[in-house]
């Protein structure tokens, strides 16, 4: 091997372990087209090319620990590098703002700033194999055929189908789709990019983070390149913006993308946006990014209910090559009611265990069987969640915020029945989850009689009883009262975790 191909193959290890160090996100953004590496055997120094003073200061400061752990893996040893200014280095390098390529998007930010001393380090530039959507644009790791229904998500998942469709001209809307963490909106958005490219290959469709957005926007803004910035962002069939709540409390970028927004929507493009909160309630979030928001069609993801999450984790176990018995299936549906990720950790010890305790099953290709006894060696059931006692506030907050109302109406003598629905539900609630008495509560809501408030339970008691549906504010679908009871005594007890 020469000295050249042994200097390549060397920082090529070494930029593998940054990857690794890293993950292949956080390397592509700030590694894989910002900065050129090359190892000088001979005088043991590895020289760092980057297109401006700015990105050494921030190697130096956010991954020197990271390198110099990687240098230690390969080498065994400490190693020192220089890092200079090299603009003409990356003279034919891709457009470092392109939105189709993420890999790009902090090129523009990254600079240099000469020597900065005895670092750990051996590495050049290598090449990203492992592309995620960010990466490439057109590569997604979900698809809306593996997405599992339920009552929680159909109406999302029947909006995402018809914003999947290009050719649907009813669906030149926004899409908004909220929810807490886990309960599947990314799923959705990069399900509505795949099957859009999937229909149209030649379409310009582009899936990113807020995060993602408001850093090329930044890059944009400190090299002069925002006019390019601007037509790349602009000229696409398909926007879909995930997590774009982290916008919120930034001024220029939420006016760079309301302007991104409308030339998209205004021009027939789709906008998809997702997040945990209802656009309303994203805290500085600015009134005409909510109004544009709101003018689509807003749906909230909620958890999974009971039978949902029961054929969540059979497909989901399915797909692991796992067969778990329908008496597990209902135990790990009791258990995880939270989110889909919770499903998806547990599926994936329960994996790790069974292909452990099973290895002739799985190399013949064989399900390996899922039974009572090796679920019960998960952590989460030998050490099971403490939970701290709930207070009435926690009720009150979550119910309030659910149905949009303000807690102050919940004491006022108004009989609408959204307000009168909420001081029902706060009331069972309370008796429910707490040790709370009729005057207790009746004192906690400001009602001068616990009457109002035993004759409250009692309405509440007969609506779960006939299950009639519900329609309630702000939503676009209907949901039946236990539906909407479960929902809310799990917030209220994650809340109280």
């Amino acid at each position: 091997m020469t000295t050249t191909t042994q200097a390549i193959d060397v920082a090529s290890r070494v930029a593998d372990r940054v990857r690794q160090n890293l993950g292949a996100q956080k390397y592509a953004m700030w590694f894989d087209q910002t900065a050129r590496f090359d190892y000088e055997a001979q005088e043991g120094v590895l020289r760092v090319a980057v297109p401006t003073r700015f990105a050494a200061d921030w190697i130096g400061k956010h991954f020197a620990s990271q390198l110099a752990a990687a240098t230690r893996d390969v080498f065994g040893q400490d190693a020192s590098f220089d890092v200079c200014v090299a603009p003409q280095d990356f003279a034919t390098a891709p457009d470092p703002i392109d939105p189709t390529d993420d890999t790009t998007r902090h090129a523009a930010v990254l600079g240099s700033a000469g020597r900065l001393g005895p670092v750990p380090l051996s590495l050049r530039r290598a090449g990203s194999e492992n592309t995620t959507p960010a990466d490439t644009g057109n590569t997604f790791r979900h698809r809306l055929e593996t997405y599992v229904t339920g009552p929680s998500n159909q109406l999302a998942y029947a909006a995402a189908r018809r914003m999947a469709d290009l050719d649907d001209p009813t669906a030149n809307h926004p899409l908004f789709l909220h929810g807490i963490c886990g309960v599947g909106k990314t799923h959705l958005l990069q399900g509505i990019c795949a099957a859009a490219k999937a229909q149209r290959p030649g379409a310009k469709v582009l899936y990113m983070t807020g995060e993602q957005f408001t850093n090329q926007f930044i890059a944009a803004v400190r090299t002069n390149k925002l006019d390019a910035f601007r037509r790349k962002m602009r000229r696409l069939d398909l926007l879909a913006i995930d997590d774009v709540h982290f916008i919120a409390c930034k001024e220029k970028t939420q006016q760079e993308f309301l302007h991104c927004f409308e030339e998209n929507d205004l021009a027939g493009a789709r906008v998809l946006l997702a997040s945990d909160s209802h656009p309303k309630k994203i805290a500085q979030f600015s009134e005409a990014l909510v109004s544009r928001c709101v003018r689509g069609l807003v749906i909230e993801v909620t958890e999974p209910d009971p039978a949902t999450r029961k054929t969540i984790i059979s497909e989901l176990a399915r797909r692991r090559g796992l067969f778990v018995q329908p008496a597990v299936i209902d135990l790990l549906a009791q258990r995880y009611d939270g989110s889909v990720r919770d499903i998806e950790g547990a599926l994936a010890r329960l994996h790790a265990l069974a292909t452990l305790t099973d290895q002739p099953r799985r190399t013949n290709g064989q399900l390996i069987p899922v039974g009572r006894a090796l679920v019960e060696q998960l952590p989460d059931f030998s050490n099971p969640i403490v939970r701290r006692p709930v207070r009435f506030e926690a009720i009150q907050r979550t119910v309030c915020e659910h149905l949009m109302v303000d807690s102050k109406q919940l004491a006022s003598s108004s009989r609408h029945k959204h307000l009168v629905l909420a001081r029902s539900l706060v009331v069972w609630l309370s008796r429910d989850l707490t040790s709370m008495s009729y005057p207790e509560i009746a004192h906690a809501m400001g009602r001068k009689n616990h009457s109002t408030v035993i004759t409250a339970c009692q309405r509440m008691g007969r609506q779960l009883k006939t299950n009639e549906a519900l329609l309630l504010p702000g939503a676009t679908g209907q949901t039946s009262p236990s539906e909407l009871m479960e929902l809310l005594r799990r917030r209220v007890m994650r809340a109280g975790e």
